[in-house]
């Protein structure tokens, strides 16, 4: 019952304090994406607002074609490093994983994009590295090697699209950990 209190409790005084420390020191975003936004994917949690673009909660994405086979989905409360806006800050508290590989499939129309992968640490240090490949062939290695509550947008990745989906995997280097994703936005190049 103590407990139940004192998570109550924290979780009240959570929200005004995030509130407070946005009017104080707004929050830094990382540079704008090129390009012409396409999409961007909340994964495992609600539609957000993240660079001025509103992006698909989970669900919206699901009901709309995206499939993550096996993907389970949580949240948590960090405060992500460095502090981040409103909307990007409940993407990176909302995550879907899976152990050793997440593979994902969104369809999209044939023709040239880039893609940016969202990754917080929520475990702990260093604990994550993935590998990512896009139609089985490797793009790129160390994903998600951060400190415990730091955050990073990787890419842009080129890729071209010529079957109508995106096909990517994340992947670890052991069966014993997650392969995790917190967002995904994909640009047409201009």
């Amino acid at each position: 019952m103590v407990h139940k209190i004192l998570v109550l409790a924290m979780f009240l005084l959570w929200q005004p304090w995030l509130a407070l420390r946005d009017r104080v020191a707004p929050a830094r975003s990382p540079s704008p994406a090129q390009g012409v936004f396409v999409k961007g994917i909340n994964f495992g949690g609600g539609a957000v607002v993240v660079g001025g673009n509103r992006w698909q909660s989970y669900a919206e994405a699901l009901d709309t074609g995206l499939s993550t086979p096996g993907a389970q989905t949580a949240t948590t409360q960090k405060i992500p490093r460095p502090y981040a806006s409103r909307g990007t800050r409940a993407m990176l508290n909302s995550v879907i994983f899976k152990a050793q590989t997440l593979d994902i499939e969104q369809p999209l129309p044939n023709g040239s994009y880039d893609i940016y992968l969202w990754v917080m640490e929520n475990y702990q240090s260093h604990w994550h590295s993935l590998n990512l490949s896009v139609e089985g062939k490797p793009v790129a290695e160390g994903i998600g090697y951060l400190p415990q509550g730091a955050w990073r947008r990787y890419g842009p990745y080129p890729i071209v699209v010529d079957n109508g989906y995106l096909r990517l995997a994340l992947t670890t280097h052991s069966p014993n950990v997650d392969a995790h994703l917190m967002g995904l936005s994909i640009f047409k190049p201009d």
